[in-house]
């Protein structure tokens, strides 16, 4: 579903450690950013792993990435692809501290 004004934020709370799934359902990679934080990679396809730290990751088509970050940076953050004409497509939302 696409992001317009009336999606909610996904809440977060301060000092958590948060996961995040991009699952790519496309034929196309997706490079998605996380603003405000840095994530490591823990899982991809389902399998576990310590990965990288960073806050941008191409997720190839038909493929699910898992990320892991802690929430230490309060706030309202944007998580998009960093294609523009998908993020303005509405391959976009927010984080938010609750």
């Amino acid at each position: 579903m696409a992001y317009s004004d009336s999606t909610p934020p996904l809440p977060v709370a301060a000092g958590e450690r948060v996961e995040l799934i991009f699952a790519n359902q496309t034929l196309m990679p997706h490079p998605m950013h996380l603003h405000g934080h840095v994530f490591q990679v823990v899982a991809i396809d389902g399998e576990r792993f310590a990965g990288a730290m960073r806050d941008t990751i191409l997720i190839p088509p038909a493929t699910s990435v898992t990320v892991a970050f802690d929430a230490d940076n309060p706030g309202w953050w944007a998580v998009h692809c960093h294609l523009l004409y998908h993020l303005e497509a509405g391959m976009f939302t927010t984080i938010r501290y609750v």
